[in-house]
């Protein structure tokens, strides 16, 4: 049984013009924060700095960047297994902004996650998110929208928070958390069980996309996910084959009693296909109860799945969710 470790950090920003957060503010923070992170570390670039002179493929600095660990994701050398895998999780998260119009002076707050030796390059994230904030980040940025700074950055852990950032000074006090620690502070429950998805998730299902998964359906996506990112970035994968055929197993008793969710349609900007407008397969947000009997195992990969989210595209904010019994 292998394990993962990552660290959650809460940032507090303060407006300095008015922003537009109203149109999916997680693909407006990843999408601005990637672009930020890759002018600080790309050696790639024109001398004017206005766009990338080479592929990343391309780099000989590629294994020590940065901006490809974060977002050109490779499987380790010498992974044994979902080595074959094309869609690599990325090692961090975003929790959003709240979504919504903010005037200049207003506060507002976002979390992230860090996985793996991604914590190692805090300093070159906090940077890439402080430039961000000089630029912009909102729907109109190029007219001056959306420009905030950071007042303060937390990591937290279980009855714990730390202060790593203030005054432009970074602090060594990220708490590390894992899923072994989350196993040993699990207990068993049974009866009712509340899943509120709070971000759009994507869960597909019996080869269709659903609104309202069964409870399977869920832990079946979120264990792939938790298992790809401790394969990739922990010491191996949580559960073995034999193992997730267990869980899913145990899953199948437990029924939906209440589903008040909303499908969400989307589409989103592809830089590799030209800046075309593309359709998403359908999102969706609400709640979920489900009825029956969890392990330990099963509320372990829950807390786990409530800072790495589930789903597609949860690097964008995308699949957060909270439980609640």
């Amino acid at each position: 049984m292998g394990d993962i470790s990552l660290s959650q950090f809460e940032a507090k920003i303060l407006f300095d013009s008015d922003a537009d957060l109203s149109r999916w503010s997680g693909n407006t923070l990843r999408s601005g924060f990637g672009a930020h992170l890759r002018s600080l570390v790309c050696i790639q670039r024109n001398a004017d700095g206005a766009k990338e002179t080479a592929a990343c493929e391309n780099c000989p600095l590629q294994k020590a960047c940065v901006y490809d660990y974060f977002y050109n994701s490779h499987p380790p050398e010498g992974v044994k297994v979902l080595r074959k895998q094309n869609d690599i999780p990325r090692p961090f998260v975003f929790d959003p902004p709240i979504s919504g119009r903010h005037s200049a002076g207003s506060a507002n707050d976002f979390r992230f996650t860090l996985i793996g030796r991604g914590v190692e390059y805090l300093p070159y994230f906090l940077l890439a998110l402080r430039n961000l904030g000089e630029s912009g980040m909102s729907r109109g940025y190029r007219l001056g929208y959306g420009k905030y700074r950071i007042e303060s950055v937390d990591s937290i852990g279980y009855g714990a928070r730390n202060n790593i950032f203030s005054a432009d000074t970074v602090f060594n006090r990220a708490i590390p958390l894992s899923y072994q620690e989350m196993i040993k502070g699990s207990a068993e429950h049974r009866g009712d069980l509340i899943v509120r998805f709070l971000t759009p998730a994507q869960i597909k299902e019996d080869d269709r996309f659903t609104a309202a998964p069964s409870f399977r359906g869920l832990i079946s996506r979120l264990l792939f996910r938790a298992n790809a990112l401790a394969e990739f970035y922990g010491s191996g994968m949580l559960y073995d084959n034999e193992q997730v055929l267990a869980i899913l197993g145990a899953c199948r008793l437990v029924s939906i009693i209440k589903a008040n969710t909303e499908e969400v349609i989307a589409k989103r900007y592809f830089h590799k296909q030209k800046m075309k407008k593309l359709s998403l397969p359908p999102f969706f947000v609400g709640e979920i109860t489900y009825r029956g009997e969890f392990s330990r195992e099963v509320m372990a990969l829950l807390e786990l799945g409530r800072l790495i989210h589930v789903g597609k595209m949860a690097t964008f904010g995308n699949g957060m969710y909270e439980v609640k019994v």
